[in-house]
């Protein structure tokens, strides 16, 4: 019952902050030496591992591959590096079609400039003036 008492007797509290960690501790080697002679665990060791081999086997009969953790982890992590791969080409391919269309765009502009640059030279020039002004018909 909460709020009781470890000894009904003595009429202490019992400690409520007692970890796994320090259970585990307190327990003697015997306790992990001597484990399978308890009860039911031979019984549960030995459904365990007929179980998982029933399971094994008829993944097997199946065709299925044997999947384990760590080539599921493999497996996901290659998957995630292939993707982030994939991810920085595309980004380096939009980085150079930027560049090129910035360095076409340049080219553009520098044609416009020296064509303006040379019809306004035209312009100052008497040629013009002379073709503009003079008409002999």
């Amino acid at each position: 019952m909460p709020g009781g008492t470890a000894h009904t007797a003595g009429g202490q509290k019992a400690d409520d902050n007692v970890s796994y960690v320090d259970v585990v501790r307190n327990l003697p080697a015997d306790y992990y030496l001597n484990f399978y002679k308890r009860p039911c665990v031979r019984d549960s060791q030995l459904t365990g591992i007929s179980s998982g081999f029933v399971g094994y086997m008829i993944g097997a009969v199946m065709s299925r591959p044997v999947i384990t953790f760590c080539q599921y982890y493999r497996r996901k992590e290659k998957d995630g590096m292939k993707q982030a791969q994939e991810l920085m080409e595309k980004k380096r391919a939009t980085i150079e079609a930027k560049k090129e269309a910035r360095r076409k765009q340049r080219e553009e502009q520098d044609k416009l400039d020296e064509a303006r640059r040379i019809e306004e030279q035209r312009r100052k020039s008497w040629g013009h003036w002379f073709n503009k002004n003079v008409r002999f018909w």
